[in-house]
């Protein structure tokens, strides 16, 4: 006898195929349709300032909450733009326009935005309504959008991003056809008399709960359909790093900046540092969770995510991925004119695609089209994304930054703030330890080191740079 639960509520469901280990009490393994892999491989896609705000602040991500409650609650007036501040803590999905097509998308588009002057021949559009266009007008208008088009059929086996019909999911979240897992020693289930079959009906919620276990746990399957989930501490391990013995020369060209650190006997107060690095530490938050894995590689320290990651390598390599859709899960970019103008990291902005509206700006399309509604809506023609990080009159200096040109103090937990002494004074009294300074050079690789620490502990800064500043001291 199949057993069913429903979890879900009216909002658009899942069912799974759910198989339970009743000695362990555990989820052995789902078998599922396209619907749920879809959904699970999403999670590549997501930058991590969304997950840190899909799960209130609460991502248990290392020092991510903190870095963006500091974000959230740093004074508009050290920001380029009001947006920034939007497009740190609620970034864009470069690939938000497939995952509209997902049966539950935990990540909603919002709606695109543009100049409230009608008369305003710049062309432009907008992801947020605090943009100001290039005239000087606000980006307030909303405008309705049918942009670009996706496939997508789940009754004829054609997904967002995978095709074909069932797939097996274990608990830790690796991925495989049934064909495959049926013939792989890896995927064992153990004793089959106590495995005991349900039917589970899953909707946003439950799938949101598996993204936050995932985060944390090694079974968030069992921790969610089981109803298993207490509260667990992180299963992170801080990566370990290397010493090095030269301070590095800073180099504009090569983007290797200084960074001053306040020592203790055993730790980093803070650090001192220019809106450059800054700029860096806030462009973490737009970086999608498959791209973080893609430059860290063995360094990720997520088991689960890692397996999804690995999933989608061995789903491409067997032709389960939709043609175009391998690099948006296993190096997956930032939205357009979301990296940093002095960015030390590899990463890659997606490009821009080309969309169309009329002079009335009542449609953004991904076709060109004749406007009917509007007596002088027109033939409409090319309108192009506005850089969010950019204003009227702004300076050339602080182009493609999200925050202005000043020097700030990061907090062992990668809180920022702007550089005061009333802020370091607070510091070292509270460790009452003698303090001294130390000079580093940060490049790439110091740069992924601090993006791994900073995913896993709750002291970045003394993990990635204390015993690198001794030694180097």
């Amino acid at each position: 006898m199949v057993l069913r639960f429903d979890m879900a509520t009216d909002e658009q469901q899942i069912t799974l195929t759910v198989f339970v280990n009743k000695t362990k009490n555990c989820v052995a393994f789902v078998e599922s349709d396209l619907d749920f892999v879809d959904a699970l491989l999403s999670f590549l896609t997501l930058p991590v300032g969304t997950v840190v705000h899909l799960l209130n602040k609460q991502s248990s991500l290392g020092c991510f909450d903190k870095l963006y409650q500091g974000v959230d609650q740093l004074d508009m007036k050290y920001l380029v733009t009001a947006t920034c501040k939007s497009m740190l803590t609620n970034p864009v999905n470069s690939s938000g326009l497939k995952c509209q097509k997902l049966r539950i998308n935990i990540d909603e588009m919002g709606e695109l935005y543009a100049c409230i002057y009608e008369s305003c021949a710049n062309r432009k559009f907008s992801y947020y309504s605090s943009a100001k266009c290039v005239c000087g007008g606000g980006m307030h208008k909303a405008i309705s959008h049918d942009l670009k088009q996706y496939y997508v059929n789940y009754e004829e086996l054609q997904g967002v991003f995978v095709k074909g019909d069932k797939f097996a999911v274990t608990d830790a979240l690796s991925i495989a056809s049934i064909e495959d897992a049926m013939s792989s020693d890896d995927w064992g289930y153990g004793d089959w008399s106590n495995m005991e079959e349900r039917l589970v009906k899953i909707d946003r919620a439950q799938v949101l709960d598996i993204l936050k276990r995932s985060l944390i746990s090694d079974t968030p399957l069992t921790d969610v359909l089981l109803q298993n989930g207490e509260d667990t501490a992180p299963k992170l391990s801080v990566p370990p790093i290397g010493k090095t013995g030269a301070i590095k020369v800073f180099d504009k060209e090569k983007k290797i900046y200084r960074i001053k650190l306040a020592l203790t006997r055993n730790k980093v107060l803070y650090a001192v540092s220019s809106q450059d690095l800054v700029d860096v530490i806030f462009s973490f938050l737009t970086f999608p969770l498959g791209t973080l894995k893609k430059h860290l590689g063995s360094r990720f320290p997520i088991g689960c995510l890692n397996n999804l990651y690995g999933s989608a390598e061995r789903l491409a390599s067997s032709g389960y991925v939709v043609a175009g859709c391998e690099e948006r899960l296993l190096n997956p970019k930032l939205a357009p004119y979301f990296n940093c103008k002095d960015q030390v990291i590899g990463v890659e902005e997606e490009q821009q695609d080309v969309y169309y509206a009329c002079s009335s700006c009542c449609k953004l399309s991904a076709t060109s089209y004749v406007c009917i509604e509007h007596l002088k809506g027109g033939e409409a023609q090319q309108q192009e994304l506005i850089d969010c990080k950019g204003h009227p009159g702004q300076s050339e200096s602080s182009y493609g930054s999200y925050c202005k040109e000043l020097m700030y103090m990061i907090s062992d937990e990668l809180v920022v703030t702007p550089l005061s002494l009333t802020g370091a004074v607070l510091l070292r009294k509270e460790f009452c330890e003698p303090v001294k300074m130390a000079e580093l050079g940060i490049g790439e690789a110091e740069a992924l080191d601090l993006l791994s620490v900073a995913l896993s502990s709750k002291t970045a800064l003394t993990d990635a740079f204390f015993a690198r500043a001794n030694f180097g001291g």
